[in-house]
């Protein structure tokens, strides 16, 4: 019988075709992905040929582009956050940085903590390439830079007491109205600028410290000057109504003498209510709580003014004393 032979294959042709076409497979496939741009939203590429850029931006989504000639560079259009603190390494921020020192107009030495939220301006992202660099280029060259000399020099404008009460809100504002436009000229949207806290020194606190006792003890002696005035007035408008008691009841004395009389019997014995006082010859028996009682009444309605009341109470008295003298004659 003959024999049946098999082809005969060369073992090392076979190995290198299957090198061959490994490497073909895998230049395919690198040409491929090397061809094919997929960006992410919330960023942008600048492509770019032989380090320059074409003019071409790619947005979110499915890009072709040269493979090997062309690449891009990539920009966050994210907002992100710069922000200035005493511990850097706790902050959560995108960029953390130090907190800022400076001075008020009044020397006062303040620290001032803030935080800047924003982002990206795309279709800027290949002038901020050209001209600025990469994102943390711009963050340093622009953001960093620009934020803390403003920060530093704005507060200078104002006294420490300012800073201190509601002023800081204009602060906020000025700080935010010189950073806007500053960023917008860099390719940058800036959102917020949050004025965080502004730390001022233990000496500054001490000297508020000493003012507020001051303006309490001024409000203090104050009270008291407005006190002795009031009472000063009390003893004027007192010493006046004694003056002119005193004015009325001399008048009174002067018209009707018989009231020193009784004055005088009150004075010996309070309780004496009926009295004898001597007059042309006839002992009289008077009502001595009846005539106190006319004399009172004279001097309230002469003090308000009423001076034909007062001549009729005394009147009556006198009508009085002589009815009371025809009535003992007749016993």
């Amino acid at each position: 019988m003959e024999e049946i032979r098999m082809p005969h294959f060369n073992k090392g042709k076979l190995v290198s075709r299957i090198i061959i076409g490994l490497a073909i497979f895998v230049f395919v496939l690198i040409l491929l992905l090397n061809s094919f741009v997929i960006v992410q939203a919330g960023n942008v590429r600048v492509l770019t040929q032989f380090g320059r850029t074409t003019g071409v931006i790619f947005y979110p989504g499915f890009h072709v582009k040269a493979p090997f000639i062309q690449s891009t560079a990539n920009f966050s259009t994210r907002q992100v956050t710069y922000e200035t603190s005493d511990q850097v390494e706790a902050t959560k921020a995108t960029y953390p940085d130090f907190a800022v020192d400076t001075t008020s107009s009044d020397g006062q030495q303040i620290t001032i903590k803030f935080t800047i939220r924003f982002s990206i301006d795309g279709k800027k992202s290949e002038w901020i390439l050209n001209n600025i660099g990469t994102m943390n280029d711009l963050v340093e060259k622009v953001v960093k830079t620009q934020a803390r000399s403003i920060v530093r020099n704005v507060p200078k404008k104002y006294t420490a007491a300012q800073l201190y009460s509601e002023a800081v809100f204009d602060l906020q504002e000025e700080i935010f109205n010189s950073l806007k436009p500053v960023f917008e000229r860099n390719g940058i949207i800036m959102d917020e600028f949050l004025l965080r806290k502004i730390d001022f020194t233990e000496q500054y606190f001490n000297v508020l410290e000493e003012k507020q006792i001051a303006k309490e003890r001024i409000v203090v002696e104050r009270n008291i000057l407005e006190q002795e005035k009031i009472k000063k007035e009390q003893a004027i408008v007192q010493a006046e109504a004694e003056a002119k008691q005193i004015e009325i009841k001399g008048l009174a004395l002067k018209q009707y003498p018989e009231i020193i009389q009784l004055e005088f019997i009150q004075k010996l014995s309070p309780n004496i209510n009926w009295g004898i006082l001597p007059s042309d010859g006839v002992i009289p028996f008077l009502d001595l709580l009846k005539l106190q009682e006319n004399l009172n009444n004279m001097t309230s309605n002469q003090s308000s003014g009423a001076d034909n009341t007062t001549q009729q109470d005394i009147q009556t008295t006198q009508d009085t004393t002589v009815d009371t003298t025809a009535d003992t004659s007749g016993q």
